[in-house]
């Protein structure tokens, strides 16, 4: 019996586009032409930044400079970029920022409070775009200018926006995850040192970090195992009990028969 064959619906094959969706320019482009359409390249490090204008065309408007990252110099960076945008008649224009981890938030922050629409390029995109026009040479202008070509074909994204919940919740959960991380990393090195010290100790008293801080502080006064076996019950209770200590109970104490 032959089997009867379904047909699927077809799924309709994106249209051909060049640059990426959330880097177009086309439209803004050709409404303000591409002489009156200006980009403000910019290359972050940690304290500093260089910036330049140029027009669409890749006409340089502004002379590459350094603005520190202070809220003065951020001032003054801007008005230069307005003063130099009226003689040329610059109808629109966007601000794109090599992302450098977070040294390059500054930066966009203070371009966003002052109206300028920011935009990020990824450095494996700038990098390709520098090295056919200066291979070996590897400079802050340079990449400035790659930055400013990448820009114009469309690969100086815009970053999605959403509610301030929206952007502080994965902000806190990546903190969380940081500090988790960190947290165990510190739990396997203290391990070692107490294994190193006081081999078997961590594994007898150590299960839970949380519950008491008293294993720790035996290991740190007692500091080896015939310490401990000596000081006895009576002996552990009373390093608990020195100043600066949280009290002890007798579940605080290392389960051992021979402590009595």
């Amino acid at each position: 019996m032959p089997r009867s064959q379904t047909t699927r619906p077809s799924t309709p094959r994106p249209p051909f586009v060049l640059p990426k969706p959330t880097g177009q320019l086309v439209p803004r482009v050709q409404q303000a032409g591409p002489d009156h359409f200006g980009i403000v390249a910019s290359d972050c490090a940690k304290a500093r930044a260089r910036y330049f204008l140029a027009d669409f065309y890749g006409r340089t408007l502004l002379e590459p400079a350094t603005v520190p990252h202070t809220r003065g110099d951020f001032q003054a960076a801007i008005d230069r970029l307005r003063q130099a945008s009226r003689p040329h008649d610059l109808r629109d224009r966007v601000v794109a920022i090599e992302r450098t981890g977070a040294y390059h938030r500054p930066v966009q922050h203070a371009f966003r409070q002052a109206g300028f629409e920011t935009r990020l390029v990824h450095p494996f995109t700038s990098q390709p775009y520098r090295q056919p026009a200066d291979p070996g040479n590897k400079t802050d202008d340079t990449d400035l200018a790659a930055i400013g070509r990448a820009t114009t074909h469309g690969f100086g994204l815009l970053e999605p926006t959403g509610p301030d919940a929206y952007i502080s919740i994965p902000l806190l959960r990546r903190q969380r995850r940081d500090l988790v991380d960190k947290k165990a990393m510190l739990q396997c090195q203290i391990r070692e040192v107490l294994h190193a010290a006081m081999p078997g100790y961590a594994d007898g008293c150590c299960h839970r970090w949380d519950d008491s801080p008293a294993p720790l502080v035996f290991a740190r006064h007692l500091t080896a195992a015939p310490a401990v076996r000596q000081a006895g019950r009576a002996g552990l209770q009373e390093v608990g009990r020195r100043p600066g200590r949280p009290p002890l109970s007798s579940r605080n104490l290392p389960q051992d028969p021979r402590l009595g």
